[in-house]
């Protein structure tokens, strides 16, 4: 199976992004799941309805989020209804929709788990561990593959979260910092990993955004309006083939388009 996973959409020009070119990089790459992660998606806060509607139509089959997606109350209601756009599931019991999803895939069943780190990241949320952990054993024997997206800041604790669960959950990949790392490996009980995805947006900017104001604000700690980036988008991601019988990682490798 080959899983295509790509980092925070950061506004409306990713979105434009993915709308042209995701379903050709799909069949060039004979991509069986797409997993995007949404929560910037309307520019610094999370994506509303209209815009996750766009991205699933685009091509992506599940939507992860982050700590900006329950900024937008206008995906609160769409949320509960549609189970492929997630949350962390870390969020509290009185968050609106699921941070997990278990969608059919080739005649598999794959779990895909949205959580976030709370490690320097607001809002702090309870630790991923304890909530992964229920998660993959309330759902025991109803899914074959798992995968995780971690939504952190601290790439420690995006790595603690990967060896907790290697060998368990087939692939892990970070996200937040919209920052590609280097470090595509197969840990050694043969989960795929990633420190962080990076971003789909524009370029020439700061993690998709304008220069100047991210620079304006850091140095008078004004509260100064972000700009979105102005250069040509390009995404960023990982192409992750799982063996479906071992489950596990058999190679990853990093994807920008």
């Amino acid at each position: 199976m080959k899983i295509l996973a790509i980092g925070d959409i950061t506004g409306i020009g990713g979105v434009k992004h993915l709308e042209s070119n995701l379903w050709r990089i799909r069949d060039r790459e004979h991509i069986d799941l797409t997993i995007v992660n949404v929560e910037n998606a309307g520019f610094i806060t999370g994506p509303s309805p209209d815009t996750a509607e766009r991205v699933l139509a685009a091509g992506a089959d599940v939507l992860t989020g982050g700590n900006h997606t329950l900024r937008n109350k206008a995906i609160y209601s769409y949320l509960d209804s549609e189970p492929r756009v997630l949350r962390p599931l870390n969020f509290g019991p009185e968050a609106p929709g699921e941070g997990y999803t278990i969608v059919n895939i080739n005649g598999y069943r794959v779990m895909v788990v949205s959580a976030m780190g709370n490690v320097h990241i607001e809002p702090c949320l309870d630790s991923p561990f304890d909530h992964i952990e229920r998660a993959l054993r309330r759902e025991e024997g109803r899914y074959d593959i798992a995968l995780l997206d971690i939504h952190a800041e601290a790439t420690g604790e995006k790595m603690a979260v990967a060896y907790a669960f290697d060998g368990r959950i087939s692939a892990v990949f970070g996200t937040h910092t919209h920052v590609q790392t280097a470090d595509e490996q197969i840990l050694p009980g043969g989960t795929g990993y990633i420190s962080d995805l990076g971003m789909c947006g524009e370029t020439m900017g700061i993690l998709g955004m304008e220069p100047e104001s991210v620079v304006k604000r850091m140095r008078t700690h004004l509260p100064i309006r972000f700009e979105p980036a102005q250069g040509k988008p390009r995404a960023d991601g990982v192409i992750i083939t799982v063996d479906e019988r071992s489950r596990k990682t058999t190679e990853i490798k990093r994807i920008s388009f």
